[in-house]
């Protein structure tokens, strides 16, 4: 029996809500194609697979607690491209926290993160 590929806005939400809120880096290496372009306005840095499950293993162990909310998931009718708007709340290892928010797109093939298209992002929540 064949498991059903998962939609790119599933992946996305997977993602975002269980592999960052939950920390879960088993479900990190499911969703990571063999490599992940990630865009910044100016730059493209391409991960191995083993590369962007510990980018989010280093990123996690510098905080606390880290929360992501989707306030918007647009899919794209390709379903391959998912966008989000996200606030997130970083809780720091002194238990301050910051809140910041961000926009990134996702190219997701055969169930799998390959692109991520991110603008930076700001301090403070979405308005």
């Amino acid at each position: 029996m064949t498991v059903p590929t998962r939609s790119a806005r599933e992946v996305v939400e997977l993602y975002n809500l269980v592999v960052w809120n939950e920390h879960d880096l088993a479900l990190a290496e499911e969703l990571f194609a063999d490599t992940v372009v990630r865009h910044e306005v100016g730059e493209a840095r391409t991960l191995t697979h083993a590369e962007a499950v510990q980018r989010v293993a280093d990123t996690s162990a510098m905080f606390e607690k880290l929360r992501f909310d989707l306030n918007v998931v647009v899919a794209g009718k390709d379903d391959e491209h998912v966008a989000i708007v996200y606030d997130s709340t970083i809780t720091n290892k002194d238990g301050s926290e910051v809140a910041i928010g961000s926009i990134e797109v996702f190219r997701v093939v055969d169930g799998r993160i390959t692109e991520v298209w991110n603008c930076g992002y700001g301090q403070g929540v979405w308005q």
